[in-house]
């Protein structure tokens, strides 16, 4: 038991050699063919050290590498990782403000100022007094990530729900179009509106210019916490990895604000990780949590993201699983 527990603290070792590993682009290198670590090290343009063999050691041992006839080799789980590259690739950023938060992690529990941490200076936007002002990498950077990271989600939830009865929806929180881009693509009589901080949106028409794409996708560059909405102007809203971010009393101002965007019979989409208050947490759940709260959010579960929508005055409130970890569909109605 002991040795489990002392395991368990060092498994951080662990999460900053997977990450390593995908910033050095093992994963693609291997996917080539088999090599010999002296030639990994040369075409990862490595040291031939002995800490390079003990960071082979670490993914053999982790099973994401094999070591046969003196040459290492991507195994299943190595190879997972593949279809999902790119979006793996985006968390190394907030992976490495994760584990410099956590450095700090007894202050930060006792001096209560967990929203001060490393993590939480990358989203900017939430500590400005006039985010609308943003440029530059104070957007940038965010943005970035979080368009690589949401590609998988957002092919997910064009395959996981049928959107083709909708005639206009509004992205809120949209970021560089990604999913906007997934939705125009498969509706093509779709009109999609993405609402977000004017230098995203400037961001992201710069990005869309596809013909077909660019004439369907507009902009609403706005802080939808504070700024003017317009009112019954779509059937559809979604909020895509956005709530998380912000505090219960954030959300229901969001979610209440953003209502009146809708004309009768509208619907709202909340997708997010959610936790399911009728099943135990899993260890990749309850460290998600811990991420979110280091940037001033909250993982929440279904359960509570239902209470918030009938709050806002939503009604057949119903959800359902995405088929991704533990993302969730909530729809709600008006």
């Amino acid at each position: 038991m002991l040795t489990s527990f002392l395991d368990g603290v060092k498994s951080f070792a662990i999460a900053r050699s997977l990450m390593t590993a995908i910033e050095l682009d093992v994963f693609r290198v291997l996917e080539r063919g088999p090599l010999s670590r002296a030639d990994l090290k040369k075409r990862l343009s490595i040291s031939d050290t002995p800490i390079a063999d003990a960071f082979f050691d670490v993914l053999v041992s982790f099973e994401i590498l094999a070591e046969e006839k003196g040459k290492l080799r991507l195994l299943s789980l190595g190879r997972s990782v593949l279809p999902v590259y790119e979006s793996i690739q985006s968390w190394n950023k907030e992976m490495d403000l994760f584990y410099t938060s956590l450095n700090d992690l007894t202050g930060l529990l006792k001096s209560g100022r967990y929203r001060a941490s490393v993590l939480s200076d990358y989203w900017r936007y939430k500590k400005s007094s006039k985010p609308t002002e943003l440029q530059g990498s104070d957007v940038h950077d965010y943005s970035s990530v979080m368009d690589a990271s949401q590609l998988q989600l957002s092919r997910l939830i064009v395959e996981f729900h049928e959107f083709g009865a909708h005639e206009h929806i509004i992205d809120f929180g949209g970021g560089y179009g990604r999913l906007a881009i997934s939705l125009a693509e498969k509706y093509p009589h779709l009109r999609l509106t993405i609402a977000d901080l004017p230098a995203v949106c400037e961001g992201a028409r710069q990005r869309i210019s596809a013909p077909g794409l660019a004439e369907r996708i507009e902009y609403l560059p706005v802080d939808f916490l504070r700024g003017d909405l317009p009112k019954g102007v779509a059937d559809g809203i979604i909020f895509s990895r956005v709530l998380h971010d912000w505090s219960d009393d954030e959300v229901f101002r969001l979610l209440l604000r953003s209502r009146t965007c809708l004309r009768e019979h509208g619907k709202i989409y909340v997708l997010e990780p959610m936790l399911d208050e009728n099943e135990d947490s899993d260890m990749s759940s309850v460290l998600s949590s811990l991420m979110v709260t280091l940037f001033g959010g909250k993982r929440r579960s279904v359960q509570e993201y239902t209470k918030f929508l009938r709050s806002a005055g939503y009604v057949e409130v119903s959800w359902k699983d995405c088929g991704l970890s533990i993302y969730k569909m909530i729809v709600g109605h008006i």
